[in-house]
Protein backbone atom coordinates (compact mmCIF):
# COMPACT_ATOMS: atom_id res chain seq x y z
CA UNK A 1 0.00 0.00 0.00
CA UNK A 2 1.40 3.31 -1.06
CA UNK A 3 0.96 5.32 2.13
CA UNK A 4 4.66 4.79 2.78
CA UNK A 5 5.76 5.94 -0.64
CA UNK A 6 6.00 9.68 -0.35
CA UNK A 7 5.64 10.52 3.34
CA UNK A 8 7.89 10.63 6.39
CA UNK A 9 6.35 10.26 9.81
CA UNK A 10 8.00 12.29 12.53
CA UNK A 11 6.86 13.29 15.99
CA UNK A 12 3.20 13.76 16.78
CA UNK A 13 2.45 16.80 14.67
CA UNK A 14 -0.05 18.36 17.00
CA UNK A 15 0.81 17.10 20.47
CA UNK A 16 2.80 18.78 23.21
CA UNK A 17 3.91 17.78 26.69
CA UNK A 18 1.47 18.64 29.44
CA UNK A 19 1.87 18.44 33.18
CA UNK A 20 -1.14 16.46 34.35
CA UNK A 21 -1.77 12.75 34.65
CA UNK A 22 -4.56 10.80 33.06
CA UNK A 23 -6.47 9.84 36.18
CA UNK A 24 -10.02 9.56 37.43
CA UNK A 25 -11.96 8.34 34.44
CA UNK A 26 -9.20 5.85 33.76
CA UNK A 27 -9.75 4.39 37.18
CA UNK A 28 -6.10 4.52 38.29
CA UNK A 29 -3.21 6.92 37.70
CA UNK A 30 -1.07 5.59 34.88
CA UNK A 31 2.02 6.37 36.92
CA UNK A 32 0.98 3.63 39.35
CA UNK A 33 1.52 1.01 36.65
CA UNK A 34 5.10 0.08 37.40
CA UNK A 35 7.39 -2.17 35.44
CA UNK A 36 7.83 -5.68 36.80
CA UNK A 37 10.87 -7.55 38.04
CA UNK A 38 13.10 -4.54 37.84
CA UNK A 39 12.12 -4.04 34.22
CA UNK A 40 13.23 -7.47 33.06
CA UNK A 41 11.30 -9.27 30.37
CA UNK A 42 8.62 -11.67 31.56
CA UNK A 43 7.60 -14.69 29.57
CA UNK A 44 3.96 -13.69 29.99
CA UNK A 45 4.54 -10.58 27.90
CA UNK A 46 2.58 -8.56 30.44
CA UNK A 47 5.18 -6.20 31.92
CA UNK A 48 4.59 -2.44 31.80
CA UNK A 49 7.40 -0.02 31.05
CA UNK A 50 6.55 3.66 31.49
CA UNK A 51 8.92 6.59 31.39
CA UNK A 52 11.82 5.34 29.30
CA UNK A 53 12.59 2.97 26.51
CA UNK A 54 15.37 0.55 27.24
CA UNK A 55 18.59 2.34 28.17
CA UNK A 56 17.99 5.26 25.83
CA UNK A 57 16.36 7.38 28.52
CA UNK A 58 13.70 8.76 26.17
CA UNK A 59 10.78 9.85 28.33
CA UNK A 60 7.23 8.83 27.68
CA UNK A 61 4.94 11.73 28.39
CA UNK A 62 1.47 13.07 28.88
CA UNK A 63 0.46 14.93 25.72
CA UNK A 64 -2.30 17.31 24.78
CA UNK A 65 -4.02 16.87 21.45
CA UNK A 66 -4.45 19.81 19.07
CA UNK A 67 -7.25 22.18 19.99
CA UNK A 68 -7.25 20.93 23.57
CA UNK A 69 -9.69 18.14 22.73
CA UNK A 70 -7.97 15.58 24.92
CA UNK A 71 -4.84 13.97 26.31
CA UNK A 72 -2.58 11.09 25.35
CA UNK A 73 0.10 9.18 27.16
CA UNK A 74 2.76 7.21 25.34
CA UNK A 75 3.87 3.96 26.95
CA UNK A 76 5.76 0.76 26.21
CA UNK A 77 4.69 -2.83 26.76
CA UNK A 78 6.90 -5.90 26.73
CA UNK A 79 5.60 -8.23 24.04
CA UNK A 80 6.68 -11.65 22.90
CA UNK A 81 8.92 -11.67 19.85
CA UNK A 82 7.20 -14.90 18.79
CA UNK A 83 3.71 -15.56 20.14
CA UNK A 84 3.66 -18.99 18.54
CA UNK A 85 7.03 -20.37 19.63
CA UNK A 86 9.01 -20.81 22.82
CA UNK A 87 12.64 -20.57 21.82
CA UNK A 88 14.56 -17.34 22.59
CA UNK A 89 15.67 -15.31 19.59
CA UNK A 90 19.17 -13.88 19.99
CA UNK A 91 18.90 -14.72 23.68
CA UNK A 92 15.69 -12.77 24.24
CA UNK A 93 12.00 -13.56 24.10
CA UNK A 94 10.50 -10.08 24.41
CA UNK A 95 10.63 -6.59 22.95
CA UNK A 96 9.15 -3.16 23.72
CA UNK A 97 5.92 -2.31 21.94
CA UNK A 98 4.80 1.31 21.77
CA UNK A 99 1.22 2.48 22.16
CA UNK A 100 -0.78 5.51 23.26
CA UNK A 101 -3.58 5.74 25.82
CA UNK A 102 -5.85 8.69 25.05
CA UNK A 103 -9.12 10.21 26.11
CA UNK A 104 -11.04 13.30 25.03
CA UNK A 105 -11.54 16.24 27.34
CA UNK A 106 -14.77 16.06 29.37
CA UNK A 107 -15.13 12.31 28.88
CA UNK A 108 -18.43 11.16 30.33
CA UNK A 109 -18.87 8.21 32.64
CA UNK A 110 -21.05 5.44 31.18
CA UNK A 111 -24.61 5.51 32.50
CA UNK A 112 -25.84 3.20 35.26
CA UNK A 113 -22.37 2.09 36.23
CA UNK A 114 -21.79 0.27 32.96
CA UNK A 115 -18.15 -0.58 32.16
CA UNK A 116 -16.47 1.95 29.95
CA UNK A 117 -15.73 0.80 26.39
CA UNK A 118 -12.27 0.59 24.88
CA UNK A 119 -11.78 2.03 21.39
CA UNK A 120 -8.75 0.22 19.98
CA UNK A 121 -6.94 1.41 16.86
CA UNK A 122 -5.17 -1.43 15.04
CA UNK A 123 -1.96 0.23 13.94
CA UNK A 124 -0.87 -0.48 10.40
CA UNK A 125 2.17 0.14 8.22
CA UNK A 126 3.26 3.54 9.55
CA UNK A 127 4.16 5.41 12.70
CA UNK A 128 1.12 5.09 14.98
CA UNK A 129 1.27 8.83 15.72
CA UNK A 130 -0.22 9.36 12.27
CA UNK A 131 -3.40 7.61 13.42
CA UNK A 132 -3.46 9.28 16.83
CA UNK A 133 -3.55 12.62 15.04
CA UNK A 134 -6.06 11.75 12.34
CA UNK A 135 -8.62 9.23 13.59
CA UNK A 136 -11.37 11.72 14.36
CA UNK A 137 -14.10 9.08 14.37
CA UNK A 138 -12.62 7.79 17.61
CA UNK A 139 -11.86 11.17 19.15
CA UNK A 140 -15.25 12.68 18.36
CA UNK A 141 -17.25 9.82 19.87
CA UNK A 142 -15.14 8.36 22.68
CA UNK A 143 -16.02 11.13 25.12
CA UNK A 144 -19.77 10.79 24.77
CA UNK A 145 -19.54 7.00 25.19
CA UNK A 146 -17.03 7.25 28.03
CA UNK A 147 -14.46 5.25 26.09
CA UNK A 148 -10.75 4.88 26.68
CA UNK A 149 -8.79 5.02 23.42
CA UNK A 150 -5.79 2.84 22.72
CA UNK A 151 -3.62 3.38 19.65
CA UNK A 152 -1.28 0.42 19.21
CA UNK A 153 1.71 0.57 16.88
CA UNK A 154 2.29 -2.32 14.47
CA UNK A 155 5.50 -4.24 15.06
CA UNK A 156 8.32 -3.26 12.68
CA UNK A 157 6.85 0.23 12.08
CA UNK A 158 7.24 3.62 13.74
CA UNK A 159 9.36 2.99 16.83
CA UNK A 160 8.23 -0.57 17.56
CA UNK A 161 11.23 -2.62 16.50
CA UNK A 162 11.36 -6.17 17.92
CA UNK A 163 15.15 -6.23 17.74
CA UNK A 164 15.76 -2.77 19.14
CA UNK A 165 16.50 -0.80 15.99
CA UNK A 166 15.21 -0.60 12.45
CA UNK A 167 18.53 -1.85 11.10
CA UNK A 168 18.65 -4.91 13.34
CA UNK A 169 14.96 -5.71 12.93
CA UNK A 170 15.19 -5.47 9.13
CA UNK A 171 17.80 -8.21 8.83
CA UNK A 172 16.53 -11.12 6.78
CA UNK A 173 16.77 -13.57 9.69
CA UNK A 174 14.64 -11.29 11.89
CA UNK A 175 11.90 -10.42 9.42
CA UNK A 176 10.16 -13.76 9.88
CA UNK A 177 8.35 -12.28 12.88
CA UNK A 178 6.74 -9.62 10.69
CA UNK A 179 3.33 -11.18 10.07
CA UNK A 180 -0.19 -9.95 10.58
CA UNK A 181 -0.83 -12.90 12.93
CA UNK A 182 1.98 -11.75 15.23
CA UNK A 183 0.60 -8.20 15.14
CA UNK A 184 -2.91 -9.36 16.07
CA UNK A 185 -1.47 -11.42 18.91
CA UNK A 186 0.39 -8.29 20.09
CA UNK A 187 -2.93 -6.45 20.19
CA UNK A 188 -4.71 -9.27 22.01
CA UNK A 189 -1.96 -9.42 24.68
CA UNK A 190 -1.97 -5.65 25.12
CA UNK A 191 -5.74 -5.48 25.55
CA UNK A 192 -5.75 -8.33 28.07
CA UNK A 193 -3.06 -6.61 30.10
CA UNK A 194 -4.71 -3.18 30.10
CA UNK A 195 -8.09 -4.59 31.06
CA UNK A 196 -6.47 -6.31 34.03
CA UNK A 197 -4.31 -3.44 35.25
CA UNK A 198 -6.85 -0.67 34.66
CA UNK A 199 -9.74 -2.63 36.22
CA UNK A 200 -11.58 -2.75 32.90
CA UNK A 201 -12.22 -6.49 32.88
CA UNK A 202 -15.79 -6.16 31.58
CA UNK A 203 -15.10 -3.35 29.11
CA UNK A 204 -16.19 -4.11 25.54
CA UNK A 205 -13.55 -3.48 22.88
CA UNK A 206 -14.31 -1.94 19.50
CA UNK A 207 -11.54 -2.24 16.91
CA UNK A 208 -10.90 0.53 14.39
CA UNK A 209 -8.62 0.64 11.38
CA UNK A 210 -8.19 2.00 7.90
CA UNK A 211 -6.56 0.36 4.86
CA UNK A 212 -4.34 -2.47 6.19
CA UNK A 213 -5.46 -1.36 9.64
CA UNK A 214 -9.03 -1.95 8.49
CA UNK A 215 -8.08 -5.45 7.37
CA UNK A 216 -6.55 -6.03 10.79
CA UNK A 217 -9.66 -4.72 12.55
CA UNK A 218 -11.92 -7.10 10.60
CA UNK A 219 -9.55 -10.04 11.07
CA UNK A 220 -9.24 -9.17 14.77
CA UNK A 221 -13.00 -9.56 15.12
CA UNK A 222 -12.95 -12.80 13.13
CA UNK A 223 -9.95 -14.32 14.92
CA UNK A 224 -10.53 -13.03 18.47
CA UNK A 225 -14.32 -12.56 18.82
CA UNK A 226 -14.05 -13.08 22.59
CA UNK A 227 -11.80 -9.98 22.80
CA UNK A 228 -13.30 -7.69 20.15
CA UNK A 229 -17.04 -6.90 20.28
CA UNK A 230 -17.09 -5.23 16.85
CA UNK A 231 -14.91 -3.68 14.18
CA UNK A 232 -14.97 -0.57 11.99
CA UNK A 233 -12.96 -1.61 8.93
CA UNK A 234 -12.54 1.36 6.59
CA UNK A 235 -11.10 1.07 3.07
CA UNK A 236 -10.03 -2.49 3.83
CA UNK A 237 -9.21 -4.51 0.65
CA UNK A 238 -10.21 -7.81 2.24
CA UNK A 239 -10.90 -9.42 -1.13
CA UNK A 240 -7.68 -8.37 -2.89
CA UNK A 241 -6.34 -11.91 -2.90
CA UNK A 242 -6.46 -15.08 -4.94
CA UNK A 243 -8.51 -14.76 -8.13
CA UNK A 244 -9.10 -11.03 -7.63
CA UNK A 245 -8.36 -9.04 -10.81
CA UNK A 246 -5.61 -6.64 -9.76
CA UNK A 247 -6.07 -4.59 -12.96
CA UNK A 248 -9.28 -3.33 -11.34
CA UNK A 249 -7.13 -1.29 -8.98
CA UNK A 250 -5.62 0.93 -11.66
CA UNK A 251 -9.00 1.22 -13.39
CA UNK A 252 -10.30 2.60 -10.07
CA UNK A 253 -7.41 5.08 -9.92
CA UNK A 254 -8.41 6.25 -13.39
CA UNK A 255 -12.01 6.87 -12.34
CA UNK A 256 -10.87 9.74 -10.11
CA UNK A 257 -9.58 11.55 -13.22
CA UNK A 258 -12.93 11.42 -15.04
CA UNK A 259 -16.03 13.64 -14.72
CA UNK A 260 -17.16 11.25 -11.95
CA UNK A 261 -14.28 12.71 -9.93
CA UNK A 262 -15.04 16.28 -10.93
CA UNK A 263 -12.47 16.38 -13.75
CA UNK A 264 -12.75 17.24 -17.40
CA UNK A 265 -13.80 14.65 -19.95
CA UNK A 266 -10.42 15.00 -21.65
CA UNK A 267 -8.12 14.48 -18.66
CA UNK A 268 -7.82 10.68 -18.86
CA UNK A 269 -7.12 10.78 -22.60
CA UNK A 270 -4.47 13.45 -22.18
CA UNK A 271 -2.65 11.47 -19.50
CA UNK A 272 -2.86 8.30 -21.59
CA UNK A 273 -1.45 10.16 -24.62
CA UNK A 274 1.58 11.40 -22.65
CA UNK A 275 3.07 7.94 -22.15
CA UNK A 276 3.80 7.46 -25.86
CA UNK A 277 6.31 10.34 -26.16
CA UNK A 278 7.80 9.41 -22.80
CA UNK A 279 8.67 5.87 -23.85
CA UNK A 280 9.59 6.77 -27.44
CA UNK A 281 12.10 9.35 -26.22
CA UNK A 282 13.28 6.91 -23.58
CA UNK A 283 14.50 4.53 -26.28
CA UNK A 284 17.43 6.73 -27.38
CA UNK A 285 20.26 8.53 -25.54
CA UNK A 286 19.21 11.91 -26.94
CA UNK A 287 15.60 11.32 -25.95
CA UNK A 288 16.57 10.26 -22.43
CA UNK A 289 18.62 13.44 -22.07
CA UNK A 290 15.58 15.45 -23.12
CA UNK A 291 13.35 13.63 -20.63
CA UNK A 292 15.89 14.26 -17.86
CA UNK A 293 15.71 17.96 -18.64
CA UNK A 294 11.92 18.18 -19.04
CA UNK A 295 11.22 16.37 -15.77
CA UNK A 296 13.98 18.16 -13.89
CA UNK A 297 15.65 14.99 -12.65
CA UNK A 298 18.54 15.09 -10.21
CA UNK A 299 20.29 12.25 -12.03
CA UNK A 300 20.17 11.69 -15.80
CA UNK A 301 18.29 8.79 -17.36
CA UNK A 302 20.96 6.48 -18.74
CA UNK A 303 19.02 3.38 -19.72
CA UNK A 304 15.57 2.24 -20.80
CA UNK A 305 15.18 0.77 -17.31
CA UNK A 306 15.71 4.24 -15.85
CA UNK A 307 12.85 5.44 -18.06
CA UNK A 308 10.65 2.62 -16.72
CA UNK A 309 11.45 3.83 -13.23
CA UNK A 310 10.50 7.41 -14.15
CA UNK A 311 7.16 6.17 -15.50
CA UNK A 312 6.57 4.12 -12.35
CA UNK A 313 7.28 7.15 -10.17
CA UNK A 314 4.68 9.19 -12.05
CA UNK A 315 2.12 6.36 -11.96
CA UNK A 316 2.59 5.91 -8.23
CA UNK A 317 2.24 9.64 -7.67
CA UNK A 318 -1.09 9.70 -9.54
CA UNK A 319 -2.15 6.66 -7.52
CA UNK A 320 -1.34 8.37 -4.22
CA UNK A 321 -3.22 11.48 -5.30
CA UNK A 322 -6.29 9.35 -6.01
CA UNK A 323 -6.07 7.80 -2.53
CA UNK A 324 -5.66 11.28 -1.06
CA UNK A 325 -8.42 12.89 -3.14
CA UNK A 326 -9.96 14.57 -0.10
CA UNK A 327 -12.33 17.57 -0.26
CA UNK A 328 -9.96 19.74 1.81
CA UNK A 329 -6.20 20.40 2.01
CA UNK A 330 -4.44 17.53 3.78
CA UNK A 331 -0.96 16.31 4.73
CA UNK A 332 -2.13 12.75 5.42
CA UNK A 333 -0.35 11.43 2.32
CA UNK A 334 2.26 14.15 1.88
CA UNK A 335 5.11 15.47 3.96
CA UNK A 336 4.27 17.68 6.96
CA UNK A 337 4.30 21.30 5.89
CA UNK A 338 3.47 20.42 2.28
CA UNK A 339 -0.29 19.83 2.17
CA UNK A 340 -2.01 18.54 -0.91
CA UNK A 341 -4.74 20.88 -2.16
CA UNK A 342 -8.42 20.13 -1.78
CA UNK A 343 -9.49 17.62 -4.45
CA UNK A 344 -5.86 17.23 -5.63
CA UNK A 345 -6.81 15.08 -8.63
CA UNK A 346 -8.80 18.00 -10.02
CA UNK A 347 -5.67 20.11 -9.73
CA UNK A 348 -3.73 17.49 -11.69
CA UNK A 349 -6.35 17.54 -14.43
CA UNK A 350 -6.38 21.32 -14.60
CA UNK A 351 -2.65 21.15 -15.36
CA UNK A 352 -3.10 18.35 -17.87
CA UNK A 353 -5.86 20.30 -19.62
CA UNK A 354 -3.31 23.05 -20.38
CA UNK A 355 -1.41 20.70 -22.69
CA UNK A 356 -1.71 20.63 -26.45
CA UNK A 357 -2.72 17.14 -27.56
CA UNK A 358 -0.63 17.53 -30.73
CA UNK A 359 2.54 18.78 -29.02
CA UNK A 360 4.55 15.98 -27.43
CA UNK A 361 6.72 18.28 -25.32
CA UNK A 362 3.59 20.01 -24.08
CA UNK A 363 2.14 16.63 -23.03
CA UNK A 364 5.34 15.70 -21.20
CA UNK A 365 5.49 19.06 -19.42
CA UNK A 366 1.86 18.66 -18.36
CA UNK A 367 2.57 15.15 -17.02
CA UNK A 368 5.50 16.60 -15.09
CA UNK A 369 3.38 19.44 -13.69
CA UNK A 370 0.45 17.18 -12.87
CA UNK A 371 2.53 14.66 -10.93
CA UNK A 372 4.28 17.56 -9.18
CA UNK A 373 1.06 18.15 -7.22
CA UNK A 374 2.46 15.36 -5.06
CA UNK A 375 6.11 14.99 -6.06
CA UNK A 376 6.83 18.68 -5.41
CA UNK A 377 3.97 19.46 -3.04
CA UNK A 378 6.28 21.79 -1.10
CA UNK A 379 7.10 23.71 -4.30
CA UNK A 380 10.69 23.92 -3.03
CA UNK A 381 12.46 21.02 -4.79
CA UNK A 382 15.09 21.99 -7.32
CA UNK A 383 15.09 18.54 -8.92
CA UNK A 384 13.33 15.18 -8.60
CA UNK A 385 15.07 12.03 -7.40
CA UNK A 386 13.64 8.74 -8.67
CA UNK A 387 13.24 6.39 -5.68
CA UNK A 388 15.64 3.46 -5.61
CA UNK A 389 12.95 1.25 -4.05
CA UNK A 390 10.79 0.43 -7.04
CA UNK A 391 8.38 -1.54 -4.89
CA UNK A 392 7.42 1.77 -3.25
CA UNK A 393 6.76 -0.29 -0.16
CA UNK A 394 9.73 -0.23 2.20
CA UNK A 395 9.52 -3.06 4.70
CA UNK A 396 5.91 -3.68 3.62
CA UNK A 397 7.48 -5.39 0.62
CA UNK A 398 8.28 -8.30 2.94
CA UNK A 399 4.61 -8.64 3.81
CA UNK A 400 3.82 -8.76 0.08
CA UNK A 401 6.56 -11.33 -0.47
CA UNK A 402 5.29 -13.61 2.30
CA UNK A 403 1.52 -13.31 2.78
CA UNK A 404 0.79 -11.43 -0.47
CA UNK A 405 -0.65 -8.47 1.44
CA UNK A 406 -1.59 -6.15 -1.41
CA UNK A 407 0.88 -3.68 -2.89
CA UNK A 408 -0.28 -1.80 -5.97
CA UNK A 409 3.18 -1.29 -7.47
CA UNK A 410 2.98 -4.96 -8.49
CA UNK A 411 -0.56 -4.78 -9.91
CA UNK A 412 -1.16 -5.03 -13.65
CA UNK A 413 -2.06 -2.13 -15.93
CA UNK A 414 -3.47 -2.45 -19.43
CA UNK A 415 -3.40 1.05 -20.96
CA UNK A 416 -6.99 0.72 -22.13
CA UNK A 417 -8.98 -0.15 -19.00
CA UNK A 418 -6.91 2.52 -17.30
CA UNK A 419 -5.06 5.72 -18.25
CA UNK A 420 -1.57 4.27 -17.93
CA UNK A 421 0.56 1.95 -20.07
CA UNK A 422 0.78 -1.83 -20.27
CA UNK A 423 2.56 -3.21 -17.23
CA UNK A 424 2.58 -6.70 -15.79
CA UNK A 425 4.87 -8.58 -13.43
CA UNK A 426 4.45 -12.32 -13.76
CA UNK A 427 4.36 -14.61 -10.75
CA UNK A 428 7.79 -15.78 -11.83
CA UNK A 429 9.10 -12.20 -11.77
CA UNK A 430 7.64 -11.65 -8.31
CA UNK A 431 9.01 -14.92 -6.97
CA UNK A 432 12.46 -14.12 -8.34
CA UNK A 433 12.40 -10.69 -6.69
CA UNK A 434 11.21 -12.08 -3.35
CA UNK A 435 13.73 -14.93 -3.36
CA UNK A 436 16.58 -12.56 -4.13
CA UNK A 437 15.59 -9.97 -1.55
CA UNK A 438 14.23 -12.10 1.29
CA UNK A 439 14.76 -15.76 0.45
CA UNK A 440 10.99 -16.41 0.32
CA UNK A 441 8.12 -16.59 -2.16
CA UNK A 442 4.57 -15.39 -1.50
CA UNK A 443 2.00 -17.75 -0.01
CA UNK A 444 -0.75 -16.46 -2.28
CA UNK A 445 -3.57 -18.58 -0.86
CA UNK A 446 -2.81 -18.15 2.83
CA UNK A 447 -5.11 -15.19 3.57
CA UNK A 448 -8.09 -16.77 1.82
CA UNK A 449 -7.45 -20.05 3.61
CA UNK A 450 -7.14 -18.25 6.94
CA UNK A 451 -10.22 -16.02 6.73
CA UNK A 452 -12.35 -17.37 3.89
CA UNK A 453 -13.07 -14.10 2.09
CA UNK A 454 -16.80 -13.49 1.79
CA UNK A 455 -17.66 -16.95 3.12
CA UNK A 456 -15.62 -16.29 6.25
CA UNK A 457 -17.24 -12.91 6.80
CA UNK A 458 -20.66 -14.52 6.51
CA UNK A 459 -19.73 -16.62 9.54
CA UNK A 460 -18.76 -13.53 11.53
CA UNK A 461 -20.73 -10.60 12.94
CA UNK A 462 -20.46 -7.00 14.09
CA UNK A 463 -18.23 -5.69 11.30
CA UNK A 464 -18.80 -2.46 9.38
CA UNK A 465 -16.96 -2.33 6.06
CA UNK A 466 -16.81 1.17 4.56
CA UNK A 467 -15.43 2.11 1.16
CA UNK A 468 -15.35 5.17 -1.06
CA UNK A 469 -15.98 5.84 -4.73
CA UNK A 470 -12.80 7.91 -5.02
CA UNK A 471 -10.60 5.30 -3.30
CA UNK A 472 -8.76 2.85 -5.57
CA UNK A 473 -8.69 0.28 -2.76
CA UNK A 474 -12.47 -0.03 -2.98
CA UNK A 475 -11.72 -2.30 -5.96
CA UNK A 476 -10.61 -4.96 -3.48
CA UNK A 477 -13.13 -4.18 -0.78
CA UNK A 478 -16.43 -5.65 0.34
CA UNK A 479 -18.97 -3.36 -1.30
CA UNK A 480 -22.20 -5.22 -0.54
CA UNK A 481 -23.85 -5.89 2.82
CA UNK A 482 -23.44 -9.57 3.69
CA UNK A 483 -25.78 -9.92 6.67
CA UNK A 484 -27.60 -7.90 9.31
CA UNK A 485 -24.36 -7.58 11.25
CA UNK A 486 -21.69 -7.52 8.51
CA UNK A 487 -22.59 -4.31 6.79
CA UNK A 488 -21.15 -2.42 3.83
CA UNK A 489 -21.29 1.40 3.79
CA UNK A 490 -20.50 3.44 0.68
CA UNK A 491 -19.17 7.00 0.41
CA UNK A 492 -19.50 8.02 -3.27
CA UNK A 493 -17.20 11.05 -2.86
CA UNK A 494 -14.87 9.32 -0.41
CA UNK A 495 -11.17 8.74 -0.94
CA UNK A 496 -9.05 6.55 1.33
CA UNK A 497 -10.97 5.99 4.62
CA UNK A 498 -12.34 9.53 4.66
CA UNK A 499 -14.90 8.43 7.24
CA UNK A 500 -12.20 7.83 9.88
CA UNK A 501 -10.98 11.43 9.81
CA UNK A 502 -12.12 14.41 11.88
CA UNK A 503 -15.34 16.04 10.73
CA UNK A 504 -14.89 19.06 8.47
CA UNK A 505 -17.22 21.64 6.97
CA UNK A 506 -16.11 20.46 3.54
CA UNK A 507 -17.25 16.88 4.16
CA UNK A 508 -19.82 15.64 1.63
CA UNK A 509 -23.21 14.62 3.09
CA UNK A 510 -22.54 10.97 2.27
CA UNK A 511 -19.60 10.65 4.67
CA UNK A 512 -21.60 12.33 7.43
CA UNK A 513 -24.32 9.74 7.01
CA UNK A 514 -21.79 6.90 7.01
CA UNK A 515 -20.25 8.17 10.25
CA UNK A 516 -23.70 8.29 11.85
CA UNK A 517 -24.28 4.69 10.84
CA UNK A 518 -20.88 3.66 12.20
CA UNK A 519 -21.53 5.35 15.54
CA UNK A 520 -24.94 3.70 15.79
CA UNK A 521 -23.33 0.30 15.14
CA UNK A 522 -20.71 0.96 17.82
CA UNK A 523 -23.43 1.86 20.33
CA UNK A 524 -25.26 -1.36 19.53
CA UNK A 525 -22.14 -3.48 19.97
CA UNK A 526 -21.31 -1.82 23.28
CA UNK A 527 -24.89 -2.23 24.44
CA UNK A 528 -24.95 -5.91 23.50
CA UNK A 529 -21.67 -6.54 25.31
CA UNK A 530 -22.68 -4.75 28.51
CA UNK A 531 -26.40 -5.53 28.54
Amino acid sequence: MAIKSFSRWGALLALSIAGEALVGTLGVPLSSLEKRSGGQASKSGRAWRLGSRGTGGRRAGIRNVAGGIGKCEMAWFEQEVDHFGWEPVNGSTTWEHRYFLCEPKDTKKPANGAPRPIFFYCGNEANVELYVNNTGLMWENAGDMGALMVFAEHRYYGESWPFGTEEASSKREHLRFLTHEQALADYAHLISYLKDRLSLKDSPVVAFGGSYGGMLAAWFRQKYPHIVAGAIAASAPLLAFGAWDDEAYWAAVTRDFTPAGGCSASCVGTIRSAWTPLFSRGSTPAGRAELSRVFGLCSPLNTATDVDHLAQMIAMALDTLAMGNFPYPSTYLSDPGAPLPAWPVREVCSRMDAASATDELSLLAALRDGSAVLLNASKTLQCLEIPKDQSYAGIWDYQWCTQALPQESYFGRTGDKDMFYPFRKSKGDVDKHCLHKYGVVPSRSWIEESYGGVDGLLQSSNIVLSNGGMDPWSSGGVNATLSETVVSLWVPEGAHHLDLFFSREEDPPSVREVRKAEVEAIRQWVGQATG
